[in-house]
Order: C-alpha cells, then sequence, then structure tokens
C-alpha cells in the first residue's frame, strides 16, 4: 500500500492543471473494471453495483502547489500526537529543495480508492478546482447524486479532525440516527477534534441535496506548503475508518433536516 500511495502522491496536481492525475485515475477505474463517467470540467464520477441508494466517498484532484517534477522521500516526521512516524515528503528532482507534496488532497483521493476496492456496493466522486472556490463540484451532474444516501470526504487535517460545519453550513444533525451510529466509530479511531472548518466540496454537495456528510482526516500535515508531508500510518487508519462507518451504516438514506441550528451541537 505505501508504494501506491507514494506512486499517487507523486503525480503532480494543481488547480486547473490537473490532467495527469485525472489520466491516473481514468487508467486506474479501467484496470479494474469499474463504470465511470468524465464531465467537460473533468470531474470523475464512479459507480459500483446496484443499489437504491449508495455511500459515496470524494476527494478533490486539485492542490495549490506549482507544477514540479518530485521525488516522494520516506523520513520520521511527527503525528498530531508528538509521536514519530513514517511519513511521506516531496523533494523537487531539479535542485533537492521541499516542495509540497499535495496531500491535500492526493491522500484523500487515495483513501476514496481504498474504499472503492473495499466495496461492491459504492459511489466515488473526485472534483477538481476545490482549492479556488470548489468549481468542479459547484458544476458537477446533479443526476449522479439522486441515489446518494450520504457522504464521505476526506480532506480535513492530520489524524484526528473532523469537520462539524464548512463555512457555517452543517454536515449533519447531531441528534439523529446518522451520528448516533457513527458517533463512537469516530470517537474509537482517534478523532475527537470535531471543528467548524473553512470549505470543502461536502460543503457544496450538502447545499444541493438532502443526504447527511462527514468530512475526516486524511493524514496530510503543514498543507499549502512547501513542508507539507503525509503520515502513512494515518492513512491507513482513516481508510478503516471509513470501511467501518460505510458497514454500520449500510446502503440507506439519511435525510439532513435543516432545522438543527449549529448552536444545537453538543459534544464531550
Amino acid at each position: 500500500m505505501k508504494e501506491k500511495l507514494k506512486e499517487l502522491l507523486s503525480i503532480p496536481t494543481k488547480t486547473w492543471e490537473e490532467e495527469r492525475l485525472i489520466k491516473y485515475l481514468i487508467g486506474h477505474f479501467e484496470e479494474k473494471g469499474y463504470k465511470y463517467e468524465k464531465d467537460d470540467l473533468g470531474n470523475l464520477y464512479v459507480t459500483k453495483g446496484i443499489s437504491d441508494y449508495y455511500p459515496l466517498v470524494l476527494a478533490h484532484t486539485d492542490s495549490v502547489h506549482d507544477i514540479e517534477e518530485m521525488v516522494v522521500k520516506e523520513e520520521y516526521l511527527p503525528n498530531s500526537q508528538g509521536e514519530s512516524k513514517l511519513a511521506l515528503k516531496a523533494y523537487k528532482k531539479e535542485d533537492g529543495s521541499p516542495t509540497g507534496i499535495g496531500g491535500d488532497d492526493k491522500a484523500g483521493v487515495f483513501i476514496c480508492l481504498q474504499l472503492l476496492e473495499k466495496f461492491d456496493v459504492i459511489k466515488a466522486f473526485f472534483p477538481v478546482a476545490e482549492e479556488t472556490g470548489c468549481h468542479g463540484s459547484r458544476g458537477a451532474k446533479e443526476e449522479f447524486f439522486k441515489d446518494v444516501g450520504y457522504a464521505i470526504q476526506f480532506d480535513s487535517t492530520e489524524n484526528d479532525t473532523m469537520s462539524l460545519s464548512l463555512m457555517g453550513v452543517r454536515l449533519f444533525e447531531q441528534k439523529s440516527e446518522f451520528f448516533n451510529k457513527t458517533r463512537n466509530i469516530i470517537l474509537e479511531h482517534g478523532f475527537t477534534e470535531w471543528r467548524h472548518h473553512p470549505y470543502t466540496d461536502t460543503m457544496v454537495l450538502k447545499d444541493k441535496f438532502n443526504f447527511a456528510c462527514l468530512n475526516f482526516a486524511a493524514g496530510y500535515y503543514n498543507y499549502h506548503t512547501s513542508n507539507e508531508y503525509v503520515i502513512v500510518e494515518d492513512v491507513k487508519n482513516s481508510i478503516r475508518l471509513g470501511e467501518n462507518v460505510i458497514s454500520k451504516l449500510g446502503n440507506s438514506f439519511y435525510e439532513f433536516k435543516s432545522k438543527q441550528k449549529e448552536s444545537d451541537f453538543w459534544f464531550d
């Protein structure tokens, strides 16, 4: 798994310059025999199996970093708890200086690919151009989401964070079957930092559709800087979390009833 993660992270991508990663993903889908679509923006849509409702996993394909040929190296770097862990960090081929590895959100893309492989009935969405305003998700094909039961994005930082809201858009109801089923699983995986975050694509999907969403940490650190890195163990933990949450929630529809106010959230 580590080598595959290194392979994906080594593909340079930037907002509206995502062609190489998109080509890589299409090659992966065709090798696996997945049913997929690509729209005019470059968004990718994958469907496995047949169901009335599907779990959806998603991660955006752009990063903020300039396109650089890079070498991904293994180092030991600190996680959120200050422990030294095996990490992946990128350096320019040209002069050996650090360059952003783009774990935001290529680590999330990798997590989604792993979850696609683990489930027979699932959808995945890989939107372009998140970093400058979620352009891909705003222009996405709405028909694809009509049978989505809930969405899980992997685009939060480090190894213990989860979004309660994005730009004030609440992703789920705290007092709901959806959260009652998943709360303990989330805590068991060490995701204890529940925060109100800036935007990512689930904010747009939640605004457009009536399904509950989650946004989990993807194991990237120092995001949007040249010293960004990805911790391998954290990526694996997020994959296991996604697998356990989907197994618990199944292929059902979890409605978000927007009457709940942000101040109604409680947590301990």
